[in-house]
């Protein structure tokens, strides 16, 4: 897969993550340096994490031959894996959640580790896809932490300053991603049409 599938889709993943801390970031009355720096932390190490631990499997059972033609399984369950992620983003946004918001004085990671760990699976089924195609470890890994960060920072300071109602549009937004990536990897590689 290029980079630019590659930052796409770890960018319509990681949306859900940017709800997550946007709900988080609603409730703090102050953000606090520690508590960012916590935050970014946890989030890219449970997604490195997951990436790593789908994509070292699905990897190992390419290069051993298990598999007959990996690449075209690989791409066959990216589609697949984006096509579903996609729909849960739109399932997420079309359900909103209510929240019960309560001012606190700051995030426990408790409180969104659940659902930073729910949408790292998803990150590990990427991880197998790319494990069977064999996309550029570190080019993920550089991706994963840049837009972990990113992602945290940017939830975390949408909510402090405009509440948690934007968390929509990121579904939607990463639902939109993950199927324009899915779509492209279809198009272009599964059934070579374009």
């Amino acid at each position: 897969m290029s980079w630019l599938e590659n930052l796409l889709m770890i960018a319509g993943i990681l949306l859900d993550v940017f709800a997550a801390m946007e709900i988080q970031g609603a409730m703090i009355a102050k953000l606090k340096k520690s508590t960012i720096i916590v935050a970014c932390a946890v989030v890219a190490g449970l997604e490195l994490i997951f990436y790593l631990g789908g994509y070292i499997i699905c990897r190992l059972l390419a290069v051993n031959g298990y598999l007959e033609n990996p690449l075209k399984y690989g791409e066959a369950l990216a589609v697949l894996v984006l096509v579903l992620l996609g729909v849960r983003l739109i399932v997420k946004a079309i359900k909103r959640e209510f929240i019960q918001e309560k001012r606190r004085d700051s995030l426990i990671v408790f409180d969104y580790i659940r659902i930073v760990a729910v949408s790292s699976f998803y990150t590990a089924a990427v991880g197998c896809a790319c494990g069977f195609v064999g996309t550029t470890i570190w080019q993920i890994i550089t991706i994963i932490l840049v837009i972990s960060v990113l992602m945290v920072l940017g939830g975390l300071y949408t909510g402090l300053h405009f509440g948690f109602e934007m968390k929509t549009i990121a579904y939607v937004i990463g639902a939109l991603l993950l199927w324009g990536v899915g779509a492209e990897i279809f198009l272009n590689r599964i059934i070579d049409f374009v």
